[in-house]
């Protein structure tokens, strides 16, 4: 059972090509994506600080012929050094809200559901992702004051085509930390995101970690991206915690 069963049905991927979306709307998206990373902090030079213990247990590789564009139209190819991310298709299934005004107090509710998919070529063979997000929303307003609350969700799984490989689950309330878990080869590790850049704090996650006993890896999402794989894995774990880490890579949470 893939780990994003709780709200899969909602979210199915649609077909490659979009039909009802006219180039220009298409192409709307695509900029406002790509404006909405180089404003939000995740198309920048500066890199995510890598935690000493990652360092030291893991093996880096970087993303490398990666744009800095995303979106339904862009090309969201790229290597990682041996392996390869490929046919990328967005699709942003729907956003739905809500304002209710009684006397000067607003009350006002949103949900966000979407989901994306990749190709994530390794020696051995292809591995395909699968993401499904979700964000709500809740706030209360009155003479310019205003109260949120905010939720976050991903889930993401990479398959072989005949089973699961590796799954990973995170979520976030409000500006905490994303935190969840990823499950792979039998083994169930922590996810913690890290916020921390070189020289400064990012407004958002900057990368993730996995731990178990010790540091597994770890991810940065800042364009062009990183990831770190465990010294002591084999390659065919090395392949299925890699492809997780592309679906963290690939996230754009809502602004």
């Amino acid at each position: 059972m893939r780990a994003f069963v709780n709200f899969q049905s909602s979210l199915k991927l649609k077909q490659k090509c979009h039909p009802t979306i006219s180039h220009m709307t298409a192409l709307s998206k695509v900029l406002a994506i790509g404006l909405i990373g180089l404003m939000g902090g995740c198309s920048t030079t500066m890199q995510m600080k890598v935690p000493a213990d990652i360092s030291a247990a893991s093996d880096v590789i970087a993303a490398t012929e990666r744009s800095m564009w995303s979106g339904a139209m862009a090309d969201e190819t790229f290597t990682l050094g041996q392996y390869k991310v490929i046919s990328v298709d967005r699709d942003w299934d729907s956003s739905v809200s809500d304002t209710v005004s009684i006397n000067k107090l607003d009350l006002k509710t949103g949900n966000t559901e979407g989901g994306y998919a990749y190709q994530f070529k390794t020696s051995s063979g292809l591995l395909s992702g699968e993401c499904a997000s979700q964000a709500s929303e809740e706030s209360m307003g009155v003479s310019g004051f205003k109260v949120e609350k905010r939720q976050f969700n991903l889930n993401c799984a990479c398959s072989n085509g005949k089973n699961e490989v590796a799954a990973v689950t995170v979520q976030a309330n409000n500006l905490d930390n994303y935190t969840g878990k990823l499950t792979t080869n039998g083994e169930n590790y922590k996810v913690v995101s890290l916020k921390e850049r070189e020289g400064s704090m990012a407004m958002g996650a900057s990368g993730y970690r996995v731990d178990g006993d010790q540091p597994v890896g770890a991810v940065e999402v800042l364009k062009p991206g990183r990831i770190w794989l465990g010294k002591n894995l084999k390659n065919d774990e090395k392949s299925a915690l890699a492809c997780s880490f592309v679906g963290l890579m690939l996230y754009l949470p809502p602004q």
